[in-house]
């Protein structure tokens, strides 16, 4: 698969232990263990320029690929600091590195009953990027993406 996952919480981590690990070609991994806290600033104003250099290299040698490249498509949660900070501020270097590449972003929103604090803050913030730097946004709320797995867990029993 031609993508460049960023994480700073560990997921990936998970993910290279699983069934997909084959998927994906460890040069396309920017990872990180601290986290970003669960706040916006922390992932948008500290691992952003931390890690800029090192993302848009990986996206460029990834684009340098493709015969004919028509899009980046971004996936990431709102809820918390890496996905909405460090997600808005790629989202940014994208929109200034390839300016005529249509953007999309999948974003996923926290539910209303969502245990981190910081999670509404957090959304609000990525929304300013969202309506700057995406061509379209996908909306997403997680209950319903809960809901959805629910059910199809049910119907498959």
């Amino acid at each position: 698969a031609r993508a460049v996952l960023v994480d700073m919480e560990g997921v990936v981590n998970q993910l290279l232990r699983g069934n997909l690990s084959e998927l994906f070609n460890s040069t396309q991994l920017i990872t990180d263990i601290s986290g970003s806290g669960n706040n916006w600033a922390h992932g948008h104003n500290f691992y952003g320029p931390k890690y800029s250099d090192t993302i848009i290299e990986k996206v460029r040698r990834e684009a340098e690929i493709c015969s004919s490249l028509q899009g980046f498509f971004l996936l990431h949660s709102l809820g918390g600091g890496t996905g909405s900070g460090l997600g808005s501020y790629i989202l940014e270097l994208l929109h200034d590195a390839y300016p005529k590449v249509f953007r999309f972003s999948a974003s996923l929103f926290p539910s209303t009953d969502d245990d981190v604090i910081t999670s509404p803050y957090n959304s609000v913030l990525s929304i300013g990027s969202l309506t700057q730097h995406a061509d379209c946004v996908f909306p997403i709320e997680n209950q319903a993406l809960i809901d959805i797995l629910r059910f199809q867990i049910s119907c498959s029993k």
